[in-house]
């Protein structure tokens, strides 16, 4: 396992890796939320090590330790963040992949996808198919969700840790980094990154891409989400979804990736095998 990082549209971006990481490699590739951070994956990490598969974690920029963005308003987007990803995999010579994308990152795999970026599958949790713009935003998420630190910038302290508890549902205690990685995060990446989506300014439809994506999806939702609808997702017109139902984890928030790290891990390893053949 080794931290490093790579230069890309002249940010450094960090990342973590475990494995070779070749274009031939059947790699995992694992997207933060909105205010996390790489160090949230360390359970997938160990669970994958002793496995034929690779995995690679990246902070988005103004996130973790990434640089913040030179360009703001452009780079703190959907379609922002989907290029810079991409790049990211490029540079790093990652082909064979499947991204798994918790919250904001699930939405960014979902943009990724829009684009056909070359994911072999995607996984998504804390993520509704939903924007640009507003259509369907409130089915999408519960009410918490608009009472929350999700999209401020100039944020008090306690709001940020009250966020921190949130998206990290029954886990308790919250390991101390977790704040520290909420605390760093600038806080333009949350406000411009909701502005924009919600303002309908470019990206691709992520209800119409979820209808027309030929490659696997895996959908999992915690049924204790204070954020994301299961109802919505159950609805959504997804065109080749994953043994064909959201996967629950019933005693789970918005993050079942820690929260039950055995049950998820065995359900995207499963998804893993299936789709990076």
């Amino acid at each position: 396992m080794d931290i490093g990082s790579i230069i890309v549209d002249g940010i450094t971006l960090s990342f973590q890796r475990q494995g070779a990481c070749t274009a031939t490699d059947p790699t995992i590739v694992l997207l933060h939320g909105n205010s996390g951070c790489k160090e949230v994956f360390q359970h997938q990490f160990t669970h994958f090590e002793n496995t034929r598969f690779s995995v690679l974690a990246i902070d988005l920029p103004g996130h973790g330790a990434s640089d913040n963005a030179l360009t703001p308003e452009t780079t703190y987007t959907m379609p922002g963040y989907a290029r810079m990803i991409d790049k990211a995999l490029t540079t790093l010579g990652v082909e064979h992949y499947i991204l798994v994308g918790w919250s904001l990152g699930g939405n960014i795999g979902l943009e990724m996808a829009g684009c056909d970026m070359g994911m072999k599958g995607l996984m998504i949790f804390g993520a509704p198919p939903v924007g640009p713009g507003m259509k369907n935003v409130e089915k999408a998420y519960l009410p918490a969700t608009f009472a929350s630190a999700i999209g401020d910038d100039d944020t008090p302290s306690d709001q940020i840790d009250a966020f921190v508890d949130a998206i990290y549902g029954t886990l308790a205690p919250v390991p101390k980094p977790f704040y520290t990685c909420a605390h760093r995060t600038e806080g333009r990446a949350r406000e411009i990154m909701v502005s924009h989506w919600l303002g309908g300014q470019n990206g691709h439809v992520q209800y119409e891409t979820v209808a027309n994506w030929e490659k696997p999806i895996c959908v999992a939702h915690g049924n204790l989400d204070p954020f994301a609808a299961l109802e919505y997702l159950q609805l959504a017109p997804w065109k080749n979804l994953w043994h064909d139902k959201v996967i629950e984890f019933p005693a789970c928030g918005h993050a079942p990736f820690v929260e039950d790290p055995a049950g998820f891990n065995a359900v995207l390893e499963q998804f893993a095998s299936d789709v990076l053949t």
